[in-house]
């Protein structure tokens, strides 16, 4: 094959779903997203909590009317309450973005303050790092609050709780003013907003366990996890492999889908392990780039090429060639890769090349993995790691 020069198309980011701080030097979790949308269509890495979700239906229950520029001010401070609500040993198992704040402030008091000043914060940038950062395009998305059931759930929700009084009278407070402050006592009285009732199970099941959209590919994964039983440890291609095969001759299009998810990362991960590689040493020559051992061991041919009907697949496309080149010429493409996507950032090149020797100047991430193996390792999960989790969750409710 005569060796060409790489071509790099790009594609929008979605804000909701970027690397924070740029973590991502060849623009790579472009591609597995799109790919894993494919199937999963809402879900992203991050929204992978339950209780998240909850808190997040619960906070629109309570506002009682359509969200507006007020109601990103109220939700920040009932994030805060059910935080602490969270602390106690029955729901803190999963975890979640500010619970070390919120653990330490009950340690000093029990009595804590809830507002939308920075010292009640829970995390340093609460809106963009706690719920509202990692959920709200998921839920808007898969459009909680305009089903026709969703009042019907937590109307069924909060008139089953027995302090049910106590518990609109707390969240009134937060709802109404700028910086309530509440006992342990009252914090007490919340748990009980966490416990998920029958309703809840099979709205949270319809909703984000199920899709409504033209080609509900996941309602077929669904199936599958249903009347399977899920996997101790999750590993993608055996998960992929085992679904596919599960499928009859008439779901072709979805079974092309998990071949292409599986083809995608067999692409992407050891593009990724190569250029974490050279970030190892400041200095590179091309003789040593030439003869060395790992990028040949990352290497694999990629007998296959995407449909050229969309900028990702054209990008597949061209890692597909780059992994066929030498191997200073492969570098040459990544660094070539690089430089267009920082440039397309405002950033600076993470490496730079000088008559025939590389120069790295960002080392950070830079790593080895000596047991590395381009077609059974895997560095991405396809949202279908945060399915499963969301699934079992779900389903130990029952």
């Amino acid at each position: 094959m005569a060796k060409t020069s790489a071509s790099y198309y790009f594609t929008k980011i979605d804000p909701d779903y970027s690397v924070k701080g740029s973590r991502d030097p060849l623009a790579l979790q472009v591609l597995w997203q799109h790919q894993g949308k494919k199937l999963i269509p809402y879900l992203s890495t991050v929204s992978s909590n339950i209780h998240d979700f909850q808190i997040f239906c619960l906070a629109h229950y309570f506002y009682e009317r359509e969200a507006d520029v007020q109601f990103a001010k109220f939700f920040m401070r009932f994030e805060q309450l059910m935080a602490y609500v969270r602390c106690d040993a029955a729901f803190s198992g999963l975890g979640f973005n500010g619970i070390e704040a919120a653990r330490k402030r009950l340690a000093e008091s029990s009595r804590i303050s809830v507002s939308n000043t920075a010292e009640d914060n829970i995390l340093s940038n609460q809106r963009a790092y706690g719920i509202w950062g990692k959920y709200a395009r998921p839920f808007n998305d898969i459009g909680f609050v305009k089903k026709e059931n969703f009042r019907d759930v937590f109307d069924n929700k909060i008139n089953a709780i027995v302090e049910k009084e106590q518990i609109i009278k707390i969240v009134n407070k937060v709802l109404k003013n700028n910086q309530s402050y509440f006992n342990v006592a009252e914090l007490s009285v919340c748990k009980q907003l966490l416990s998920i009732t029958k309703k809840e199970i099979e709205f949270y099941t319809s909703n984000i366990l199920m899709v409504n959209t033209s080609n509900p590919y996941q309602n077929l994964l669904f199936d599958f996890v249903s009347k399977n039983k899920l996997p101790k440890e999750f590993n993608l291609y055996e998960f992929v492999n085992t679904f596919s095969k599960s499928l009859s001759d008439d779901n072709l299009i979805l079974k092309n889908i998990l071949m292409e998810t599986i083809i995608t990362e067999q692409l992407i991960s050891p593009i990724n392990q190569i250029f974490r590689y050279i970030q190892k040493k400041p200095i590179w020559s091309k003789s040593e780039i030439l003869k060395d051992k790992y990028i040949n061991q990352c290497k694999h041919v990629v007998n296959y090429l995407f449909a050229d009907d969309s900028e990702h697949n054209k990008i597949k496309n061209d890692f597909i060639h780059t992994l066929q080149k030498d191997n200073w010429s492969l570098i040459v493409d990544l660094i070539e890769k690089n430089k267009e996507v920082t440039d397309w950032r405002g950033g600076s090149p993470w490496m730079t090349i000088q008559k025939n020797v590389v120069e790295v100047h960002h080392a950070e991430g830079g790593f080895e993995n000596p047991d590395y193996d381009p077609i059974s390792f895997y560095t991405n999960g396809y949202f279908i790691d945060t399915y499963l989790g969301l699934y079992r969750q779900i389903n130990a409710q029952q």
